[in-house]
């Protein structure tokens, strides 16, 4: 760390020494929480009420979003691009394997994008009104409101706020949202399928959105699962104050999965005075699993979000699962290397504008003690909005935060989403997607690779037939977070969803809406030189000896000329060398090489042609 750095940590470990009188407290609710179970082909009557103003969302002085634009003008009014730019790389592209329009905005603002998909490819979309149900060629299987799920409880309010995700584990789906917008009536929903198809039952709790009884009610959930469990964060809004006093504090909710998949009672307790410093911590965001679920530890992550600059990252862990009497919460903190900040609002055509909201982290994942994670911010080199990709290392000792901030020259980039690509545990590499806006090119989405060598170029996904106009005036919602998933039985394969800009013939009008674009795209680099999950192809390689000592012979028949390239491989299929490219003739070839090198093994010899499936033969080094 550096000297300067060092010095600032330790005054504000001490500063959160002096000042930090409370640890956070596990609450046990008083009430046990059981479940309604429906099944949602039998929902029958669904007219998904919304209701929402046209008026441009602009509050009176002294709310948090008066203050964040006013925050955003003074900063950008005036603002003269660094021409400092942190991204680099050669990294390859993504290959984006399918894409198709989801779910459309109706009259609900934002979009708020998520998705899940199961091992056998069934995919949930939700945004802020509705669900769908598709299939990966984009089939719609079944669809129904949030308020339709709601009213199974006794009569929405108001819902809003889905998240959704699969356990690979239980090969089951979670669904969560909110209901309601007061004390009196907030709630956050918890439904559980019973099975992997998510058109048939589910088990549907109701958790309190006030669970302290002191004048609260929940917002923006995030969740995430270990192996055994299920964590929901909100943050508890006091009504009618102003952005100052009108964050309370956020909660972290844990439950057991089993309970909730067998319809039982719900095993859940929620912590709160998580604080550093002795002030609230803001919008926890719990740390998905890379390759699966982990656990039984949950990390989760925050950042002074409506900051011009910083570069705190908190890291706050539940310690173990909810059985475990000495489970408790801990907070730490690191420094990162690149500073992040409230990004400018996102600029769209005919001098329209989308909401960026803060610099708050909205997508995270962990793998082999890493944690990578995305977030809003200003991009330096432009004045547009960027995303700030940070990775943290060190994690049960002093956590390091490394940062890259991810930009275009022309392009706004909003509302990013992250997840893990790689075919080994040790592999450090992520597709990043993102909503993308600019005078010039209507809504759209985008993505981006990061392995180790940097970042790849940008893959437009899916650009808009128009700019979005559903309020008043030219101040737009984009939509609160982006959907990404990956396809858990498929390494480097990962699905996602966000936003565009959608026009539809109203008669003498056009409507110009937010609309869903679902998308599959998958990491050049997790594709291993063979597929290993094939057989070797019949008559293809004779090898002597065996074992072998030094050199081997193998004999291959390949149906046609050309070159073939030969790759030796170990049992987990990983490259130990590339041995030559050559020439190759249709029929008998003869291939010989010498592994006196290399310690005693299994090993896979490859030869692999590019329109011929590879010829694949094991070799036994002694």
């Amino acid at each position: 760390m550096k000297y300067a750095s060092f010095l600032l940590a330790l005054a504000l470990s001490l500063q959160a020494l002096g000042q930090q009188s409370a640890l956070p407290v596990r609450n046990v609710l008083q009430q046990p929480i059981l479940p309604e179970q429906i099944h949602l082909k039998s929902i029958q009557q669904d007219f998904a009420p919304s209701v929402y103003s046209l008026e441009m969302p602009s509050p009176g002085a002294g709310t948090y979003r008066a203050y964040l634009l006013g925050l955003k003008d003074s900063l950008y009014r005036s603002y003269q691009p660094s021409g400092w730019k942190a991204m680099e790389g050669d990294a390859s592209t993504p290959e984006v394997l399918a894409g198709f329009e989801g779910n459309l905005s109706g009259v609900s603002v934002p979009n708020d994008n998520d998705m899940a998909i199961s091992n056998d490819g069934t995919i949930i979309s939700v945004i802020n009104s509705n669900m769908h149900v598709y299939d990966m060629s984009g089939n719609l299987l079944h669809e129904v409101s949030l308020g339709a799920i709601a009213d199974t409880l006794g009569g929405p309010q108001s819902s809003f706020d889905p998240r959704v995700l699969y356990d690979p584990i239980h090969d089951r789906f979670i669904l969560v949202f909110l209901d309601g917008f007061g004390p009196a009536t907030s709630f956050i929903i918890v439904a559980f399928s019973q099975t992997s198809d998510p058109t048939g039952t589910w088990n549907v709790y109701e958790l309190p959105g006030n669970p302290k009884d002191n004048n609260r009610w929940t917002d923006y959930p995030m969740i995430a699962i270990t192996e055994t469990e299920l964590f929901i964060t909100g943050n508890l809004i006091i009504p009618d104050e102003p952005w100052q006093t009108g964050f309370s504090e956020t909660l972290i909710w844990q439950m057991s999965l089993d309970s909730g998949y067998n319809g039982n009672a719900l095993d859940a307790v929620f912590w709160d005075n998580i604080q550093f410093g002795g002030a609230p911590i803001r919008n926890l965001h719990p740390v998905k699993g890379g390759k699966g679920p982990l656990g039984p530890d949950m990390y989760f992550l925050s950042n002074r979000n409506f900051s011009p600059s910083n570069d705190t990252i908190f890291v706050v862990r539940v310690t173990d699962a909810l059985a475990v009497p000495e489970t408790t919460v801990e907070v730490d903190f690191a420094l990162a290397d690149v500073n992040y900040g409230v990004p400018p609002q996102a600029r769209q055509f005919n001098d329209h504008t989308f909401d960026t909201n803060d610099g708050r982290i909205l997508g995270s994942f962990l793998q082999n003690n890493q944690i990578q994670f995305v977030a809003n911010t200003l991009d330096p080199a432009t004045g547009f909005c960027g995303i700030y990709h940070g990775i943290i290392t060190d994690l049960l000792s002093d956590p390091v935060v490394s940062g890259n901030i991810i930009g275009d020259d022309t392009l706004d980039l909003g509302y990013p989403g992250i997840s893990f690509t790689g075919r080994y545990d040790d592999d450090v590499q992520s597709i990043i997607t993102a909503d993308h806006s600019a005078p010039e090119v209507y809504a759209g989405m985008s993505a981006f690779f990061y392995n180790y060598s940097g970042y790849s170029e940008r893959v437009n996904l899916k650009t808009g037939d128009t700019y979005v106009n559903m309020l008043s005036g030219t101040y737009e919602r984009w939509g609160d977070y982006t959907g990404s998933q990956p396809k858990y039985n498929e390494p480097g394969v990962v699905w996602v969803s966000g936003n565009f800009g959608k026009a539809i013939d109203a008669g003498p009008f056009t409507d110009r809406k937010n609309a869903t674009w679902i998308a599959a795209l998958r990491s050049r680099d997790s594709l291993p030189p063979v597929a290993l999950e094939q057989e070797p192809a019949p008559a293809g390689m004779q090898l002597y000896p065996v074992p072998v000592r030094e050199w081997v012979t193998a004999d291959l028949q390949l149906p046609s000329g050309g070159t073939a390239a030969f790759y030796l491989l170990n049992q987990l299929g990983r490259e130990v060398a590339f041995l030559v490219e050559a020439k190759v003739t249709a029929g008998w070839n003869r291939f010989t090489f010498d592994m006196s090198s290399l310690q005693p093994g299994i090993y896979l010899l490859v030869a692999q042609q590019d329109n011929n499936p590879p010829i694949v033969q094991q070799v036994v080094k002694q």
